[in-house]
């Protein structure tokens, strides 16, 4: 898409935005667009998590190798089923932590992937990483569009976190369809990543909430 048709909304802040700003995200995102998003961590790239095209273009955009998969954020806990084989004692413990409580933190999950779901979701593993988007924004958006993959609005391997407009590369603007820019910036931590596939948790990836706190939660 060339650099005229682009949409570009501004928000005022997380709290305040319209009901036409979410509408204009879901309905681009459920013709194939791909979108630079805000979200509870860092500026994200996303698109539907099922449409393969889509996908592609955000592994071109990013430089990206498809054998690494996306997380998928979702809105609710019903989506969980759709995407993931089933939850286990340590996803519920997780869950009402960090998803549902009334203090929601970023903490993603890797579940055993629902066996219906095609290899492209995953790249091709038997796992799939969701996590339950804080910002009341973006899951307005889902709710709407369903789920949306998110891979961090920055060329792969890079290692930048943007918390602001600002901080992504043109190469990576120039080439979305929509861009939501907040006024203010984001958190600019990146989610914790807890596997909950095997015997134990696993932390793959430690951020906004530490290893040792997690891992109390299992003592």
């Amino acid at each position: 898409m060339n650099k005229r048709s682009r949409i570009y909304l501004e928000i005022e802040s997380c709290n305040t935005y319209s009901k036409e700003t979410v509408k204009t995200i879901a309905g681009a995102m459920t013709k194939g667009k791909i979108a630079i998003l805000p979200t509870s961590t860092i500026y994200g790239l996303s698109c539907a998590y099922n449409n393969k095209s889509a996908r592609d273009r955000i592994y071109e955009i990013k430089g990206r190798p498809k054998v690494l998969p996306f997380i998928v954020l979702i809105a609710g806990i019903a989506d969980i089923d759709i995407l993931a084989d089933k939850k286990n004692a340590f996803a519920e413990v997780l869950i009402n932590k960090y998803w549902v409580s009334l203090n929601p933190r970023p903490v993603t999950i890797i579940f055993k992937k629902n066996k219906n779901l095609p290899d492209f979701i995953t790249g091709g593993s038997d796992r799939i990483a969701l996590r339950l988007e804080c910002l009341q924004m973006i899951k307005d958006v889902i709710k709407i569009c369903g789920p949306i993959v998110s891979t961090s609005a920055t060329v792969s391997g890079t290692g930048q976190s943007p918390v602001g407009i600002a901080e992504i590369p043109e190469i990576i603007k120039n080439k979305a369809d929509i861009i939501a820019a907040m006024k203010e910036n984001l958190a600019g931590v990146a989610s914790t990543v807890v596997d909950v596939t095997q015997d134990v948790p696993v932390i793959t990836r430690e951020g906004k909430v530490s290893r040792q706190e997690i891992m109390e939660l299992f003592k």
